[in-house]
């Protein structure tokens, strides 16, 4: 683990001690359980670690969706926002381009340690005039043109709004789209998905886990099952990319924004660069 990543994990918890504001013995006993944890469990991935932080965070702070209010809060902005993006897309001279690079813009908001600011709708106007780092759109719409099956990795609430939209101008007829199989910060699960509609367009499954991530030996049968048969992975976010980056898919693209130092060292990007990358090792 580097040591961007100790201090981001401290980061999470100084939120959301700051979020619920337990009395002081609930907050030092969180605190240094987690700095216990970290100290235990150095080889583990960024990934997995997280998902213990927060097993942790649901029991010292008693609340098993401890970013409930985020979440309804970031799909409520972006349905209301639909319209005017489908329009945006409808009339642009590349639609698929235009779909998947807001696609990528919806990895900002995120409730963990990088937060996003309170103002959504400014930040992702302004990542809209910004180019794709690395721009693999086109690679990746004749790999959805050949692909009989896709596996679509969501990631974020809010951002999910706009997958919604790049699912919808792909029409595909074959498009799984996994969420999560407990609330984990702000990731989606299956009741996120139903909010914004995104089962009208796809097939929606679990992948069985709780971590902000795809850890392929977690995840339920039923995921990997999609998993191993799909033709194209799509993997959305940042945490996706950390569980998947070493995986063997013979067909995987990762779309994100490059949220902190290690990852954007990782890809050969700048911090809060956007990436449409195809995984090095896929054929």
């Amino acid at each position: 683990m580097r040591h961007e990543c100790y201090f981001c994990h401290i980061r999470t918890i100084e939120k959301l001690i700051d979020k619920f504001k337990p009395d002081e013995n609930v907050a030092q006993n969180f605190i240094f359980s987690v700095h216990k944890l970290i100290d235990s469990n150095r080889e583990l991935s960024n990934p997995q670690l997280v998902t213990q932080i927060h097993r942790m965070a649901k029991i010292h702070l008693g609340n098993t969706n401890l970013y409930a209010e985020e979440k309804l809060k970031a799909n409520g902005i972006l349905l209301k926002e639909y319209p005017y993006w489908q329009t945006m897309i409808n009339e642009s001279q590349t639609p698929f381009f235009t779909a998947a690079k807001l696609s990528v813009i919806g990895n900002i908001i995120d409730y963990g340690a990088q937060s996003v600011n309170d103002d959504i709708s400014a930040q992702i106007a302004s990542f809209f005039h910004k180019d794709l780092n690395i721009d693999m759109t086109a690679q990746l719409k004749d790999e959805i043109n050949k692909a009989e099956r896709i596996l679509y990795l969501g990631d974020n609430c809010g951002e999910i709004v706009f997958d919604k939209l790049f699912i919808e101008t792909m029409a595909h007829k074959n498009i799984t789209f996994a969420v999560r199989g407990e609330p984990v910060i702000n990731d989606a699960t299956l009741e996120d998905a139903a909010q914004v509609g995104i089962d009208k367009f796809c097939r929606v499954i679990s992948n069985g886990f709780d971590a902000p991530s795809t850890l392929l030996e977690c995840c339920s049968d039923e995921f990997m099952e999609a998993y191993n048969h799909a033709d194209l992975i799509i993997s959305k976010g940042q945490g996706n990319f950390e569980g998947l980056m070493e995986s063997r898919h013979s067909n995987t693209f990762f779309l994100l924004i490059a949220k902190c130092y290690p990852i954007a060292s990782l890809l050969g990007v700048n911090k809060n660069d956007m990436v449409v990358s195809k995984a090095a090792h896929s054929s």
